[in-house]
């Protein structure tokens, strides 16, 4: 029987592929959202798969048979890949481990540390090892290691899996650590230490088996995520490996092949530990992550109804210093980025020669930092003025995504995890199973280049139409799988027994969502929502080195051709028009933009930290905050009260007829000693 959920789910996971594949039928000839042509190129492409003669790539204008020629890339980047993903698991859950036997300070320079890795985008992070093998190898004539492919023979692997591995690993850890601090609290651990069991020994034997199945699912969210880094990590690595054969045929027949290629072993590798490692649930398990069939409702104490409410806990994560600061470098870019926009005059100045006061000529397009700050790009637009300008469309359309993934994702996957038959569960999970593993960046470049590469005629479509159109589709790639992990992890809190004993007593559906739930959620709430909006990032500037940008990419067609540029000068334009600005030694025009967006994720990383700390208060995991200020402040309190040390004025002798007197009581009769 598992056998033939296994084909049949994977059945629906190919489905979902070839759905995906016939997408750019929509937007053929200048249409939008073309129908009609869509299900006559769906029509051809299983006419296709079903006759093996078509199974054919262009290379060079002439078809090969296509496993022949994607074999030998699909087993240079699975194994790149595969490398990397187990390089960045294993140090996570190893950092976890011994992260709960670090005292405070050194788990503090830990986390600062990892949290800076987390801000430095994939792309940087490639350049970053390049240009340091580079730099090493002109100081001392030692090549380390490789640094990029040439050829079949010259294949590069270490330096690709090290830039794959690092925001797996750090994610991972994250997760890994947030759970293991709440299940500490729980019961069983405090008993186990009442036994005198040791620390390592409870985190072995007892947490790290109880939080496996929820690892488990984040471990989905966080390997597709690293899928849309494998795009960009073959570009950079110069790597023939199997997205870069998707880019040179671009055919749905292609597509489809390339994309189950990929989807092939982590189906094997996720779905069949589902099917046949993890138990099966029981009907009593399933009883247990049913809600109450009333639905009830929920009452805020204090007055003032649910806006009070809602005031109130947005306040009091501002009392949080690390959300405070995080949110208020994000809201001061966005405020500087909208005030200059509205009152600038030229919104960009643009600097074709310089002259000094003699009258001297002494730069021209592209200017250096020496000349103008932040400098110009090739055609003297001033790097500072595009930032300024761009900085709002990055902002705004990342935090609305990711706001949206999160908060869709999660009011679906209510009724998905508490009042769907069981049934319409697993057909849903399955069709999604098939997105967890295709690379978000090539589906977003599926969906994406027909409406935003501008057409030898010009836009269709206007710029608003164009950025909706993005951000919907940026926001629904990521919505399935954001609620199949909600749905998850609220099933398996409403195991919990203070879930049970709360259904038992008569407890509401809302009440059991509002109270007991959402306490838990909460803290990986702002974790996911964190992660969807470096997600969402990264995604921007995966799509701008492929020149996709938001808002359109202007395109000229005359015989001497501008380069692609953006009609938004939003950040990732800014990143896909200077992407070879590093080889080329003119860093200007692209470190500053990659510093900005990392200044972004790491104000994000403190807002989700600030959300964390809050939380889990809430649910009674101990918060240390021992900052920087409390301690001065503790410091000169000391200095300033009690001495540490006691003198012998400080003692009073008693004499022994005063100790007498002392012992008698109110009548004068000695008191009895027992």
């Amino acid at each position: 029987m598992r056998v033939i959920k296994f084909a049949a789910y994977y059945i629906f996971g190919i489905v979902g592929i070839l759905l995906i594949s016939t997408s750019p039928a929509l937007f053929r000839g200048g249409a939008f959202l073309d129908v009609g042509n869509y299900i006559i190129e769906l029509n051809q492409l299983l006419g296709s798969v079903l006759n093996p003669g078509d199974w054919n790539y262009l290379f060079k204008g002439r078809p090969v048979p296509i496993f022949e020629h994607l074999w030998d890339p699909y087993q240079y980047s699975m194994t790149v890949f595969f490398g990397g993903i187990l390089l960045g698991f294993v140090l996570a859950f190893a950092g976890a481990f011994f992260t709960v036997f670090l005292p405070k300070w050194l788990r503090s320079v830990v986390d600062r540390i990892l949290g800076l890795l987390e801000s430095v985008p994939d792309l940087l992070l490639a350049f970053s090892i390049q240009l340091f093998i580079v730099w090493f190898y002109k100081q001392t004539e030692i090549l380390l290691i490789s640094f990029a492919s040439l050829g079949q023979g010259g294949q590069v692997y270490l330096l690709p899996m090290i830039a794959i591995a690092v925001l797996p690993m750090v994610t991972m850890y994250k997760i890994t650590l947030a759970l293991i601090e709440e299940e500490w609290t729980k019961s069983y651990v405090q008993m186990a230490r009442g036994k005198g069991l040791e620390k390592a020994g409870i985190l072995c034997v007892h947490i790290f088996r109880n939080i496996g199945k929820s690892t488990f699912y984040h471990s989905k969210i966080i390997v597709w995520g690293a899928l849309s880094s494998l795009l960009i990590i073959e570009y950079i690595f110069n790597m023939n490996g199997i997205t870069t054969a998707f880019l040179n045929d671009f055919r749905p027949i292609v597509s489809s092949f390339i994309l189950l290629m990929l989807f092939t072993p982590f189906y094997i590798i996720y779905q069949g530990t589902e099917l046949f490692l993890f138990k099966d649930e029981k009907k009593s398990e399933e009883t247990a992550t049913r809600m109450n069939s009333f639905i009830g409702s929920t009452s805020f104490k204090g007055g003032g109804g649910w806006l009070a409410h809602a005031l109130s806990e947005v306040g009091a994560h501002f009392k949080n210093i690390k959300f405070l600061l995080g949110f208020t470098v994000i809201a001061g870019a966005l405020t500087v980025s909208i005030v200059y926009t509205i009152t600038a005059e030229p919104l960009i100045d643009q600097f074709r020669l310089i002259y000094d006061d003699e009258g001297t000529l002494v730069s021209s397009m592209p200017h250096t930092p020496e000349y103008v700050f932040l400098g110009t790009d090739a055609l003297g637009f001033s790097v500072l003025d595009q930032i300024l300008v761009g900085a709002k469309y990055t902002i705004i359309f990342g935090l609305v995504i990711a706001f949206l993934r999160m908060a869709i994702g999660f009011l679906l996957a209510i009724p998905y995890a508490f009042f769907l038959p069981k049934k319409v569960q697993l057909v849903f999970e399955k069709l999604v199973d098939s997105m967890h593993f295709l690379p978000m960046t090539i589906i977003a470049f599926l969906l994406l280049r027909p409406v935003l590469w501008m057409p030898p005629g010009g836009f269709t479509t206007t710029e608003t139409e164009r950025i909706i159109y993005q951000g919907i589709i940026l926001t629904l790639l990521a919505v399935p799988l954001v609620i199949t992990l909600f749905g998850n992890e609220m099933k398996l809190i409403m195991k919990e027994e203070f879930v049970t004993s709360t259904k038992v007593l008569g407890g509401s559906s809302v009440h059991l969502l509002w109270k007991h739930l959402m306490p838990h959620l909460s803290a990986r709430m702002g974790i996911i929502f964190g992660q969807q909006f470096i997600q969402t990032l990264l995604i921007f500037i995966h799509l701008g080195v492929f020149d996709i940008y938001f808002g359109g990419t202007k395109v000229s067609y005359d015989f001497v051709a501008d380069p692609p540029t953006s009609t938004t000068y939003e950040w990732s334009g800014m990143i896909g028009a200077a992407k070879d600005s590093l080889m080329t030694g003119r860093w200007w025009l692209i470190i500053p933009t990659l510093l900005c967006f990392m200044a972004m994720i790491v104000a994000m990383q403190l807002i989700v930290q600030g959300i964390k700390e809050v939380q889990q208060r809430r649910v009674g995991v101990p918060v240390e905050q021992n900052t920087w200020f409390k301690k001065i402040f503790r410091r000169k309190e000391t200095r300033g009260g009690k001495a540490d040390y006691l003198k012998e004025a400080d003692f009073e002798f008693v004499s022994e007829q005063k100790r007498a007197d002392e012992s008698r009581d109110d009548h004068g009769y000695r008191r009895k000693s027992i």
